[in-house]
């Protein structure tokens, strides 16, 4: 199984990969150019997963198991729910007229998180890559 953890200024990914690195065929996905444990998740990183995640939305291809594996499923699909409604392009004015505006993809708002939103853009985004990246391989 190939985990990816989105990277961050903290070393949470490098973290998750000492407590689950040991299981039996568990591995994480290594930013090769950074050294680094994680998927860094820049700018364009989101607008690409965002875009993705819309378009699967959009052609019926992303669908919610009709059973979680969760202590508490019903909490669970709030949760998804609530921040997929919340998460989206958030806009910031600039402070002085030589600033641009500027512009994010984030879904916290009002103490809100974001998690589970990323968590399944990555999957997303991340399978098609390596899909791409095998099929690249036999070509």
């Amino acid at each position: 199984m190939f985990v990816y953890v989105e990277r961050n200024l903290g070393f949470e990914a490098e973290h998750h990969r000492r407590a689950l690195g040991h299981l039996p065929g568990v591995r994480f996905y290594v930013d090769q150019a950074a050294n680094r444990v994680g998927v860094l998740t820049t700018e364009q990183v989101k607008h690409g997963m965002c875009q993705l995640v819309v378009a699967m939305l959009r052609e019926r291809r992303l669908h919610v198991a009709p059973r979680l594996i969760s202590s508490n499923e019903h909490e669970c699909r709030i949760r998804l729910r609530e921040q997929m409604e919340v998460y989206g392009f958030q806009f910031k004015a600039p402070a002085n007229p030589f600033q641009k505006e500027r512009v994010s993809l984030s879904g916290k708002l009002g103490g809100m998180q974001d998690d589970v939103c990323i968590c399944l853009q990555l999957a997303c985004y991340f399978t098609q890559l390596e899909e791409q990246r095998a099929a690249d391989s036999f070509s």
